[in-house]
């Protein structure tokens, strides 16, 4: 063998050796593409929210749970405190699922409807495991703030005292805004401002009707945010059947014509 050939021969490799590396490195290629993707066509909304949620970090250095909630609670209003407590059902677990049911009437395809309910029993479980099996020994404000302290309170709100961390209505209101923006059509950037600050807004009330500590919120609105994300781009990256394409209405009339048949 000549040089040239032994040189060829040392460059060259067989494709069944580097099979599996080949798979994983497209596989790895695949899933960064799909995330490049989602950034660019929604890059105004994770933009202001990374900042928001970096900037949102802060206080963490200045102040304690306890004191930074005294000093937030400083300001109140009579309007705030008739529309906190209807406002912040927004990020309820009903609201949420009776929104999925209109999707569902509305004939939204199953793929979408797959987003929005597999990113909310997501978001649940990991909320869930923190509350009950993690953190059960965290106390909601009402529990912890110091006898002395004169609270500004909204009057008939019922105060829980147990299972704070994390926030479970922050972290749906947060995956609710983002599964809506991922799936929109119309990118327009004032919907994605509208949309930062129905999150943010629901997720203060949180703090305004004494429910939550501000830790509790901000990793609730990591969650929901993180949720979105990670099961929209699983399910977008599913080549399924036709049906998940379809309406639920779509497939029981396909499905129904199968049984007649």
């Amino acid at each position: 063998m000549s040089l040239k050939d032994e040189e060829a021969s040392s460059m060259s490799f067989e494709p069944a050796q580097w099979t599996g590396y080949d798979d994983q490195y497209k596989n790895s290629m695949k899933q960064l593409t799909a995330i490049r993707m989602v950034w660019y066509e929604n890059k105004l909304f994770f933009y202001l929210l990374t900042a928001l949620l970096l900037i949102g970090f802060l206080p963490f250095f200045l102040l304690d749970k306890v004191s930074f909630l005294i000093w937030l609670k400083q300001w109140h209003h009579p309007l705030v405190d008739c529309m906190a407590p209807y406002w912040t059902w927004l990020g309820d677990g009903i609201m949420y699922i009776a929104l999925l049911w209109m999707m569902a009437l509305w004939r939204v395809s199953c793929r979408k409807l797959l987003i929005m309910g597999g990113g909310f029993v997501f978001m649940s479980i990991v909320v869930q495991l923190l509350k009950r099996v993690f953190y059960t020994h965290m106390l909601r404000p009402i529990a912890l703030l110091p006898g002395d302290k004169a609270l500004h309170l909204v009057d008939r709100v019922p105060l829980s005292k147990e299972l704070s961390f994390p926030s479970g209505h922050s972290a749906t209101i947060f995956l609710l805004v983002a599964v809506i923006q991922l799936l929109a059509e119309n990118k327009n950037k004032m919907y994605s401002v509208l949309l930062l600050g129905l999150a943010l807004t629901v997720a203060y009330s949180r703090i305004y009707l004494c429910q939550h500590f501000y830790i509790d919120v901000y990793v609730g609105a990591w969650i929901g945010t993180i949720a979105a994300v990670l099961v929209y781009i699983a399910v977008m990256q599913v080549n399924g059947p036709k049906w998940l394409d379809r309406s639920i209405y779509g497939w029981l009339c396909t499905h129904g014509k199968g049984i007649k048949k």
